[in-house]
């Protein structure tokens, strides 16, 4: 595709050029997108950043610092909309290198860092675990907006901060800000972690009839995990059939997953179904089934299991013989 663009002039028109870096990165065409950058005779910041964004994106963490340093030494300037673009991209990759450089050049050139900017710095380190360097700058930002409390939030929920996350969700209720959909993942997600049984439900609740929320399957998800792993397995079972969306493996996942550490054959079997409703070649279910069969010294479901499978030619993993 590169070559017609460069054979008829277009090489110059940095909108299209753009375009086809930007395509090529989504595709994780790296090459390619290379190319016509490469081939490229007048390029733009906007330009550099598309192709940064694109190997951050696609984990070439040490491509994206290279060409960033690149693109400073041939003296291009990044703008608000470009660091921040880079930033997000090194949240969703876990490029921590190039978001620490990103943000060591902020300092350098005295980046006035406004919500946006520092959203994204904060958004880059949480998602990266360092927690430290996130609360720092959230705690010395003049302005917030949500997406700010909740990439703090989300950060401390999944890198073992539970009490925190809690702490921090209840002082943005008290300071009166309205919470979204993905403040409660990161809400759940801290129950969820911590065992906070009587929170999670009680937060879950708050969703819908407080804030008039409606449960998304990732919200469904943390409290079919929540439930399961305080054994209440009769309970997400229920919450599973009460969805107000379609759930997915994950959220069967996650009730298979405690009816093995809780030993409930019947509630399994039923999940089981439930997952290969879905994905009716998934053998990995079987599996799990056959060994709670097996430790239940029920023999003759492990060999029903053993011709289903066949029957359905799904494969029978290496080493699982319990007969």
């Amino acid at each position: 595709m590169s070559c017609p663009v460069m054979k008829l002039g277009l090489d110059s028109d940095a909108h299209v050029v753009n375009g086809l870096v930007r395509g090529y990165s989504v595709a994780s065409d790296l090459k390619d997108a290379r190319k016509v950058f490469d081939e490229m005779t007048a390029r733009n910041v906007s330009i550099w950043t598309t192709l940064i964004s694109g190997y951050a994106q696609n984990f070439c963490s040490n491509e994206a610092l290279r060409l960033f340093d690149q693109m400073i030494g041939e003296g291009f300037e990044p703008n608000g909309a470009t660091l921040a673009s880079v930033l997000s991209a090194c949240a969703r990759s876990g490029a921590l290198d190039l978001g620490a450089r990103v943000h060591e050049y902020m300092k350098e050139k005295g980046v006035e860092v406004g919500v946006i900017l520092g959203t994204a710095l904060v958004h880059m380190y949480a998602k990266n675990g360092v927690m430290d360097m996130a609360r720092e700058l959230f705690k010395g930002m003049e302005n917030t907006n949500i997406m700010t409390w909740n990439a703090m939030i989300c950060g401390l929920a999944t890198h073992g901060h539970a009490n925190e996350a809690i702490d921090l969700f209840q002082k943005l209720e008290s300071e009166g800000k309205v919470p979204n959909s993905v403040t409660f993942v990161g809400v759940l997600t801290a129950c969820c972690h911590a065992g906070f049984l009587d929170i999670g439900r009680k937060y879950f609740k708050s969703m819908k009839t407080v804030y008039d929320i409606v449960p998304g399957v990732e919200h469904y998800g943390c409290m079919v995990d929540l439930l399961g792993r305080s054994g209440q397995l009769l309970e997400a079972e229920e919450l599973i059939h009460d969805m107000t969306c379609k759930p997915d493996v994950v959220v069967w996942g996650a009730l298979l997953g405690a009816c093995r550490n809780y030993g409930s054959i019947e509630i399994a079997e039923r999940t089981v179904k439930g997952i290969l409703a879905l994905e009716p070649e998934n053998d990995g279910v079987y599996v799990v089934l056959s060994n709670m069969y097996a430790e239940a010294g029920r023999w003759e479901d492990v060999a029903r299991l053993r011709t289903d499978m066949k029957e359905q030619n799904l494969n029978q993993p290496r080493g699982w013989s319990a007969l």
